[in-house]
This record gives C-alpha cells, structure tokens and sequence, in this order.
C-alpha cells in the first residue's frame, strides 16, 4: 500500500491567483486519459490574446482540477474575463461560461496498454453577452486515450458536443469534436509540446437564418474548425510549468498563450 501525504499551501494558491492576470490555463486543448492522485490538484491561470481579420479577443481562463479518487477527476474551467474587439461594430466585454468535467479512467496504462478514460463535459451560460456565449447549456462526452512511449506522451479525444439551441436560431447541429496532442521531454525540465484539433460545423454547410429571418446569430455559434498548435515548456520546480503555446486555425486567427499549470497536493511516500 502506498501513503500519501497531503500539503496544500495556503499562501501558494495566494500567489498563483495573483499571477493570474497574464499566464494561460492548459498547455494543451487535449485532454489526457491520466487521472490525478485522490486529493489532489492542478490549477492554470493565464491570459490569451488572438487576432484576425475579424477583429481580437482577449480572454482569462482558469482552471481547477482534483482527484476525487485514483479513477474519478473533477475540472472546473471559468473563464473569469472576456473582452471581443470586431474589426466592424461595437466590441464587448464579460464573464465568459463556465465548463464543469467528470473524468473517470477506465483502464490504466500498462507496457503495451494505453490509459482509457471516459469524460462529461457540461457548459453552463453564465456569459451574459450573446457575442461571448449562446445562453445555453451544451453537453459533451469523450472518449480519451494516452499512452507514454520514452520521452514522448500522447493523447487522442473524441467528442460528440448536444448543442443547446438559442432562441431565435431556426437550425443547429450538433458537433464531433476530435484532437490529438503530443508532449516530449527535452530534459528533466523542459519540454515541446504541439497538437491539433477542431470541431465540424454547428451551421452545417451555410448559416442557418433565425427566425425572424435575420442572421442574428451567436457569435459563439461557428463553421467548422481546424487548430494547429506548438509551444515550449519550462519546470523551474517539480509540478510547477511554465509555457509559451501558439495557435493558429482555418479561418487565419493566430492565437498567443503564455500560461502556468500547477500540480499539488498529494506526494506520493
């Protein structure tokens, strides 16, 4: 049997809230199949910045995650600040909507076996503006898969999102989401890491028109989606990661993310 020790430092979390304001949630958008130890926690903070031809978005996302058990994992991830500049029009700042995620591992890595997990995401509205979310609640499973292979650990997901449907909108679909990521291990504390994913289309093949007959539609509602991603990672301590990630998709939006994650709570004696 193993004994686990469990510190949480106060002043710590202190400290990472108030870095907050310039470092980015996850390095990853791809999830992993590997839970956290029972008692503990991983937190990212940060600040990402994108830009097109549209216009820029600004965004300060969170994220909170604990081991509830050595299988189950619960993910908080608000998104305290949003503020969207259209390159046309009026821009828009507020809180963003709030993702809530059940993880459970369904079978562990071994030698030639990768971990499994299965997950449910639930997105509640809590964006007030309709150019930020669509005001209505949206759920997805996953399928999510990882295995280590030396210095490289990967992942794959798989995802199907039931899109609430907001008022006026006449037609929306559902939509699979996929992703698969990769992380290398330069040296002890230092890492690359890069990934791709996206989504298909929750218009289908043209905008749906709403029912009034406009084209009012949220601008969180999108076409298809394709994400390519690189970046770099630094451990200036054990389970403390500091990163640099750059995006850029389909529709020529580049996207910066400077961000933290760190793991703490349970260390294994």
């Amino acid at each position: 049997m193993q004994n686990k020790k469990c510190n949480i430092g106060l002043s710590g979390i202190a400290a990472l809230l108030m870095m907050s304001g310039f470092l980015s949630a996850q390095a990853l958008e791809t999830e992993t199949a590997r839970p956290l130890l029972p008692r503990q926690f991983e937190i990212g903070a940060g600040l990402e910045y994108q830009t097109s031809s549209e216009g820029t978005e600004t965004a300060l996302p969170l994220a909170i995650e604990y081991g509830i058990s050595d299988r189950f994992t619960i993910l908080l991830e608000p998104v305290a600040f949003t503020n969207i500049s259209p390159a046309e029009g009026n821009g828009v700042t507020g809180f963003g909507d709030l993702e809530v995620t059940m993880f459970y591992n369904v079978f562990k890595e071994k030698k030639f076996v990768p971990s499994i997990s299965i997950s449910a995401e639930c997105k509640l509205p809590t964006a007030k503006s309709e150019m930020i979310g669509t005001g209505k609640t949206d759920f997805t499973p996953y399928l999510i898969i990882s295995k280590k292979m030396g210095h490289l650990d990967v992942s794959a997901n798989l995802s199907y999102t039931l899109l609430g449907k907001p008022e006026g909108v006449s037609e929306l679909h559902n939509t699979i989401g996929y992703a698969f990521g990769g992380i290398y291990s330069l040296h002890d504390q230092f890492i690359i890491f890069g990934e791709f994913y996206g989504n298909s289309s929750a218009l289908g093949n043209e905008a749906p028109e709403a029912i009034d007959g406009t084209s009012g539609l949220p601008t969180e509602l999108s076409g298809g989606e394709f994400v390519s991603a690189l970046g770099f990672g630094y451990y200036p301590v054990k389970n403390f990661l500091i990163s640099l990630g750059v995006n850029y998709d389909n529709n020529n939006a580049l996207l910066i993310r400077p961000g933290i994650e760190w793991k703490f709570g349970c260390d294994k004696k």
